[in-house]
């Protein structure tokens, strides 16, 4: 009987860590155990563990295969700072509401992960996540005040603060409540439209 390939192995483990998700965001990350993860993947400890050492050893490989899923939008010839500004809070409008791997992924780190010593690696994953994010996103705002997009006066601190603030308060508001019950991305949009106007008013 011929042995596993290297194609067998990923779809094993691509099946532990969809099971993972689930899981995990069912139960929280201390509640989780490998035999429950084993379980919901329909395979034995075993083979769990014979891809991963241990729980935290398998929820960074969740994490870091739900990162390299996404794709952040590349900046275009002629497009400025500001309109890469503002494709990039839609994008991760779009990513956050969106079911999938990433939404799960940031739902565990955020919601489902407790601040204990256990989880240190997966709370240096979520920083560093946060991290990038305001890196990003604060170079694209020193860009435009060079370029004259926004004032001279501009706090970028608290600019690039309140553009996460408005992606983060949108998506709660519209995917975490019932307040909006039907065309919630077309809602999403003209809010994320009409907040984004607020960031030339952000003066020191």
């Amino acid at each position: 009987m011929p042995g596993k390939t290297r194609e067998d192995s990923q779809r094993t483990r691509d099946t532990i860590l969809d099971a993972a998700e689930q899981v995990i965001l069912c139960r929280r990350m201390g509640r989780t155990t490998m035999a429950d993860i084993a379980h919901a993947a329909n395979v034995s400890r075993g083979a769990v563990y014979g891809h991963y050492k241990n729980k935290i050893d398998l929820s960074i490989a969740m994490c870091e295969r739900a990162f390299a899923s996404m794709e952040i939008p590349v900046r275009t010839e002629g497009e400025s700072a500001l309109q890469t500004l503002y494709r990039e809070g839609i994008y991760l409008l779009r990513l956050y509401s969106e079911p999938g791997p990433v939404q799960r992924v940031l739902h565990i780190l955020y919601l489902k992960c407790d601040e204990s010593e256990d989880h240190i690696a997966l709370l240096d994953i979520r920083n560093e996540w946060e991290a990038q994010r305001m890196a990003d996103t604060e170079e694209l705002i020193i860009e435009a005040v060079a370029n004259a997009e926004l004032p001279q006066t501009t706090d970028i601190k608290l600019a690039n603060l309140y553009l996460h603030s408005l992606v983060d308060g949108i998506y709660s508001t519209l995917f975490c409540t019932n307040r909006v019950p039907e065309h919630k991305w077309e809602i999403a949009e003209k809010l994320y439209q009409a907040g984004f106007a607020g960031l030339k008013t952000l003066k020191n």
